[in-house]
């Protein structure tokens, strides 16, 4: 009767067996030729097809999450589920639609971090979210000095790359002075115009600081302990939107990170400390960047030589486009009118479709981050 018991109030409250395992399906989804990101969207719809097909829930189509939902942690209404992994089968186009099929392994469950981590194929989440290029620039400090040596960026480096992701290479850092990285890593508005200056679309700054714990005598040798902090920030390059801002502790562990001297216990504790927090900060940083993908982002249009009944028609036009989920007017003088446009998508998209639709012809004039200028063409 207790059992019994539990197993009703697991299935009121809804709990389901943790990581239940299931068999791969395979399953097709479609996309419209005429969207810019065709592909992404008919893989969307294969993996929400998949986890319907495995899980066995029905739902309405505006409850599934856009685009890649495990790793928006938002899994479909009444069950767990999410895509381990996947394998393209087939890809074809049969009018205007582009198909894929492709092979999924679905799994029950919550997806927690662990599992993000060690559960998932984290490079094909990293594929999926665009492969942004991440620059990664941090500085050590021992016992209140700068370090000479780097030690927490190269094994953060070879971390993020041993998950398939683009790290900006060494050669192209040389050029960063020990200034500029302190900098970087006190002030936000630094940090992004270093990571733009070397076309990085994340970049990752902060400092370790590392200082003397105590001293152990074992049998007339002397052993030095030290703990670390890591004051870790993220940020999208191109919005200044804030991916991960934490500082990692270094916490008492199995691990001996003592040494017969002080240089060396204190690279044993920053190396122990990234062991430590690697999960949360490859957590953190990919699925904020994903997050931040698939939420549509507000563009400032201003254009220029237009009347104000066309403004209107233009309004119309671009809410039409696909990706397009809002347009605003903000307002218009004498022949400049100033439109918002929520836009699901990156710029370059966005302006491509803005130059080319026939019915008011548009060419841009200058463009900065969510901001593009245009005028009617003559």
């Amino acid at each position: 009767m207790r059992i019994i018991a539990l197993l009703l109030l697991a299935f009121f409250i809804g709990i389901t067996p943790a990581n239940a395992a299931h068999e791969p399906v395979t399953v097709t989804g479609t996309g419209l030729t005429s969207l810019s990101n065709v592909k992404k969207a008919a893989l969307s719809d294969a993996l929400c097809a998949a986890v319907r097909e495995v899980i066995g829930v029905q739902v309405k189509s505006e409850t599934l999450v856009k685009n890649l939902q495990l790793i928006n942690d938002k899994i479909i209404t009444k069950s767990d589920g999410y895509v381990k992994k996947w394998d393209v089968l087939k890809e074809d186009t049969q009018g205007a639609e582009y198909i894929i099929t492709i092979k999924a392994w679905v799994e029950e469950g919550a997806l927690n971090k662990d599992l993000f981590m060690n559960g998932i194929e984290v490079e094909q989440v990293y594929d999926w979210a665009g492969k942004p290029r991440i620059l990664v620039v941090i500085s050590d400090y021992i016992d209140g000095k700068t370090s000479l040596t780097a030690f927490m960026q190269p094994q953060l480096e070879g971390l993020l790359k041993n998950k398939g992701m683009t790290i900006l290479s060494g050669e192209q850092l040389k050029a960063i002075k020990t200034r500029d990285v302190e900098l970087a890593a006190k002030n936000s508005d630094k940090a992004i115009a270093l990571g733009k200056r070397f076309g990085a679309e994340i970049v990752i700054v902060g400092k370790t600081v590392s200082t003397f714990s105590r001293a152990l005598d074992v049998e007339g040798f002397k052993y030095y302990f030290y703990t670390t902090q890591f004051d870790a920030k993220a940020y999208r390059t191109s919005n200044a939107e804030i991916l991960l801002s934490k500082v990692y502790t270094e916490t008492k562990s199995e691990q001996d990170t003592s040494a017969m001297g002080k240089h060396d216990a204190a690279v044993r504790s920053i190396s122990n400390t990234l062991d430590q927090h690697a999960q949360d900060i490859v957590y953190n940083v990919v699925k904020h960047w994903y997050d931040g993908m698939s939420k549509a982002s507000t563009y400032q249009l201003i254009i220029s030589g237009v009347k104000s009944q066309e403004v209107t028609a233009l309004s119309s036009l671009i809410t039409a486009l696909p990706d397009v989920s809002a347009v605003h007017r903000r307002s218009f003088n004498r022949g400049v009118a100033e439109l918002e446009v929520e836009f699901l998508g990156v710029q370059s998209c966005l302006i491509e479709a803005l130059e080319g639709n026939q019915k008011i012809p548009l060419d841009v004039v200058s463009d900065e981050p969510f901001r593009i200028n245009l005028e009617k063409r003559k």
